[in-house]
This record gives C-alpha cells, sequence and structure tokens, in this order.
C-alpha cells in the first residue's frame, strides 16, 4: 500500500515533467486544515541545468489527494511513533536510474504556509 501511493506520486510527477529532465525535485507541503498544498517544482536537465516547471492542475490535484492518502496511511498505521504527522516532504525522482526518495518534513519549509514570526 505505501509503495503503491509512492510510486503513484512518482509517477504523476514523471508524466507531467518536461521530456528533457533526467531528475526531478519537488516540495509538497499541506495545510494544517488538509484543504490546501503548496508546491515547488524543478528538474534538471542532461547539462544538470534547474529548471522550474509547472504541472497541469489535474496532476497537482492528483498529488495532494495521493499526499492526504499517505498521510492517512502513517497515522491510521502509527508509523508516527505518537509523535507529529509531517507538515509535507521534498520528493527526488532519478528518472534515468528510475529512483525515488521522500523527504518528510515536520516544520513550515514552504514560504507560503510560514508564519511571519517563525
Amino acid at each position: 500500500m505505501i509503495d503503491d501511493l509512492y510510486n503513484k506520486i512518482g509517477q504523476i510527477l514523471v508524466m507531467s515533467c518536461p521530456s528533457d529532465a533526467v531528475k526531478i525535485e519537488t516540495g509538497i507541503e499541506i495545510a494544517d486544515e488538509h484543504d490546501a498544498a503548496g508546491y515547488y517544482f524543478y528538474y534538471f536537465d542532461k547539462k544538470n541545468n534547474k529548471k522550474h516547471f509547472l504541472p497541469d492542475p489535474d496532476a497537482t490535484d492528483d498529488i495532494f489527494h495521493s499526499m492526504l492518502e499517505l498521510k492517512k496511511y502513517f497515522l491510521d498505521n502509527n508509523l508516527t511513533n505518537g509523535e507529529p504527522i509531517w507538515t509535507g516532504c521534498i520528493v527526488e525522482i532519478d528518472i534515468k536510474n528510475s529512483k525515488i526518495n521522500f523527504e518528510f518534513k515536520y516544520e513550515r519549509f514552504i514560504s507560503i504556509f510560514k508564519n511571519d514570526d517563525e
């Protein structure tokens, strides 16, 4: 189940990135109310140039709902060890080598969700 969610998010990102991408880096952060998310999307081309891209709205909706499913899975299966659940993650995908990495974040890291006093 959890691997299916990781793979689903990875597939959405790979399908929605530019064709010259060899690596993707995406930040995804869910609002506390679970009604919105903040994102950033970057890819690296064959010359290792970092470029911004925007997937279509359907892709970001799919990522948002998949992330909510992932949070629910963590909570339902007590994968937080009694600690607060993560607020978001950074997903890195090495397209060439078919590798994906999720780095979970426990503090706000995308500026639209940060308070001025943080």
